[in-house]
């Protein structure tokens, strides 16, 4: 699947963790569910390439998608009903479809990842060789669209099971 179809699930459940999600931690998530998909599943969870930018990995499409809402909560106006229907619709139709260990992991990554600050997401990720390695000779702030490696992923990642 890609991030962008995943993104309203993981934006639902935020909500109903009450605390709601802003782009650059709907970032994050999204990265660790494409990471963690890689050690678990041979073709991944996540088919998206995500980025080495200043503040932490980055799928280009859900942050063209998402950017109008700044460093704000995206969807805060959600209700608990509305999250409800989308997370449970979604899995419903992802575990139809032969991808409930998928999900499971999703949801293993969202219960992990999910309560850290994305300021907290971002310095995590900026301390593990996936993104460094991609950010090699690039300065701290400066602008960068480097792939990070699913390579580099795997191994990293593998590592920590």
């Amino acid at each position: 699947m890609d991030a962008l179809t995943l993104s309203p699930y993981i934006i639902a459940k935020s909500n109903l963790a009450g605390d709601g999600i802003t782009n650059k931690k709907l970032q994050k998530l999204l990265y660790y569910v494409k990471a963690w998909g890689l050690v678990y599943f041979k073709d991944g969870i996540l088919k998206d390439d995500f980025e080495a930018w200043v503040h932490g990995p980055v799928c280009p499409a859900v942050y063209q998608a998402y950017k109008k809402y700044g460093f704000n909560l995206i969807d805060n106006d959600m209700t608990e009903e509305e999250a409800l229907a989308i997370v449970d619709g979604f899995r419903e139709k992802q575990v139809a479809e032969g991808c409930g260990e998928k999900m499971d992991l999703v949801d293993a990554v969202f219960d992990k990842y999910g309560q850290i600050t994305s300021l907290q997401l971002e310095l995590l990720t900026h301390q593990e060789e996936p993104w460094m390695e991609a950010r090699q000779g690039l300065s701290p702030i400066e602008n960068g669209n480097r792939v990070i490696s699913e390579e580099t992923m795997r191994r990293f990642y593998g590592k920590a099971v």
